[in-house]
């Protein structure tokens, strides 16, 4: 088990990790561009069978610029309220595009969020494999609202604001250290990931000397190209890891999430240890992994748009969260009973994708959706949090840290620019289940 003696800062910053033998290969056209506007994408001669509503599409599709969702996924949109695609794994389902429709259905009971259903439209998304599969996010009522409400306390407004004084704290140390560090080098490794994992280990009680291999475990289940095994086994190790640190907690409690939980909840007969420890796992993973590519993608906007960079707006925040929009495979869910969609109706037992970031870019809800406006005065009704009973838990604290420690790294380095030919190509994580980026070199 990880020692506890490391404090949130006190980890070396990891040298920068190259694509592997298991990482998306570049897919063509995926030059950096600006994130400002680009025309609309209509679907071209090849895409027009895939456009019509009646024949089933391959999904997901591969991205045509870095910061921009794939074009086709706007047309279809535009042609109809839902689309037929096919899985990787051969298996059909309904693609849900539209704005409203998106945000209605992610409130609609009669759609599951349980992977272990008949029906439920798979990609190999970590959410799928166990323990995650038995989490809150992947459970329905009564079970999750009685999972949820375990942990929630640590995620209102009242405790975010409690931790602001410890996100400053973590941005601060770590905007310290990236800049004592060499110059050109690596801000997703050197910055993103080391406040992204601080903050969350701070809340939890995680010691930060494990962020190395919660890092790796976590990035090995959230990639679509690895095997079923592999995820199984990542699963595994992340489990074990948290398993020691609830059991040292239960004897020796501090003020942490861990420690209340396991002399709360697990103590008093109303959670099981290892129901809390699997959704421990699922809010160390997704806790630090989705922020770290926020705060990665949020840095390149900055970097390369006229945004004030020595504070960030409630409004910029959001629209930084609409614009990029991580969760890029959309929200799966099964019908349990039949359902409609713009007019559609969707049969129980088949398989829905919601997906988020062709709702955060619906031009009937977001005027000139396709160019990141920081003062866009409706950017808080964006959907890349989802939106309903399953919202992610976690969105006060990760627009604080992202509210913190964006302007934080540019005051500290007011010099900060993209290394010479860092805008030629963006290495972003298509095979993954958020969009982010692998590296992104910047010097000062």
């Amino acid at each position: 088990m990880c020692s506890e003696q490391s404090a949130a800062g006190d980890a070396p910053v990891r040298p920068e990790q190259g694509a592997g033998a298991g990482d998306a290969p570049a897919r063509p056209g995926q030059s950096a561009g600006d994130a400002p506007a680009r025309p609309e994408r209509s679907a071209g001669a090849g895409d027009a069978s895939a456009c019509s509503e009646g024949s089933a599409a391959a999904y997901p599709v591969g991205r045509d610029e870095p910061l921009h969702p794939p074009g086709v996924y706007g047309a279809w949109r535009e042609a109809g309220p839902v689309k037929r695609i096919v899985l990787p794994s051969g298996a059909e389902a309904w693609l849900v595009t539209r704005y409203d429709d998106v945000r209605r259905l992610l409130r609609e009971p009669a759609l599951s969020s349980d992977a272990t259903r008949a029906g439920y439209p798979r990609f190999g998304a970590a959410v799928e494999t166990p323990p995650l599969n038995r989490t809150f996010i992947g459970v329905d009522e009564p079970e999750h609202t009685r999972l949820r409400r375990m942990v929630a306390a640590e995620f209102t407004v009242a405790a975010t604001r409690r931790a602001m004084p410890m996100i400053e704290e973590v941005a601060e140390d770590c905007a310290r250290r990236f800049g004592a560090g060499p110059s050109p080098q690596d801000l997703v490794h050197g910055y993103a990931l080391p406040v992204a994992s601080g903050v969350i280990c701070r809340v939890l009680g995680v010691p930060y000397e494990c962020h190395d291999e919660f890092e790796h475990l976590t990035a090995v289940l959230t990639d679509g190209e690895r095997s079923d095994e592999d995820k199984l086994a990542a699963g595994r190790g992340i489990t074990e890891l948290l398993r020691g640190l609830v059991r040292q907690r239960a004897a020796e409690p501090r003020d942490d999430l861990i420690s209340r939980l396991m002399t709360g909840p697990v103590a008093g007969g109303e959670l099981t240890e290892e129901e809390a420890i699997h959704n421990l796992v699922l809010l160390l993973g997704a806790g630090h992994d989705t922020s770290a590519s926020m705060l990665a993608l949020g840095a390149y906007s900055l970097l390369t748009a006229p945004v004030r960079k020595a504070e960030l707006s409630d409004e910029a925040v959001d629209e930084l969260l609409r614009f990029h929009t991580i969760v890029q495979l959309g929200l799966a869910r099964v019908a349990t009973a039949d359902v409609t969609a713009g007019g559609r109706v969707i049969r129980a037992g088949e398989g829905v994708v919601l997906s988020l970031q062709t709702a955060n870019r619906d031009p009937a809800r977001f005027a000139d959706p396709d160019r990141l406006d920081p003062g866009r005065a409706n950017a808080r009704q964006h959907l890349a949090f989802g939106f309903g009973p399953h919202q992610c838990i976690g969105h006060l604290l990760a627009r604080a840290t992202l509210a913190v420690a964006l302007p934080r790294l540019f005051d500290r380095l007011p010099g900060l620019r993209l290394a010479d030919g860092s805008e030629e190509t963006l290495p972003v994580t298509e095979s993954m289940d958020f969009h982010g980026i692998r590296s992104l070199p910047v010097t000062w």
